[in-house]
């Protein structure tokens, strides 16, 4: 039976869930400054892995993380600097935190 190798896309959402505003820095070295209660929506390669640090100033901490999933995805800042992210409901969810100071 043939297998479909066609790459596609999928989405990577973030949540700032916290109180202050922090930057999402990705492979490229390019930082998106989150407000408060702001997301962001990134199409990722499904399969492909992809860095991002994530830093908040006003306490400073940062999160590193690898992504690689085969499904949409939903991440709370929160989440990462507890050092998970997304849900029980999302086992297996493709992300991992590397790193956290």
């Amino acid at each position: 039976m043939p297998v479909n190798t066609v790459a596609y896309e999928i989405l990577f959402e973030f949540t700032n869930d916290t109180q202050d505003v922090v930057h999402l820095t990705g492979p490229s070295g390019r930082s998106a400054p989150l407000e408060r209660g702001q997301d962001i929506a990134l199409v990722l390669t499904a399969g492909e892995t992809y860095q991002y640090t994530l830093r908040q100033l006003s306490q400073p901490r940062k999160a590193q993380l690898s992504v690689r999933a085969w499904n949409d995805i939903h991440c709370r800042a929160s989440s990462v600097f507890a050092g998970t992210c997304g849900s029980a409901a999302w086992p297996g969810s493709g992300v991992t935190v590397t790193g956290r100071s």
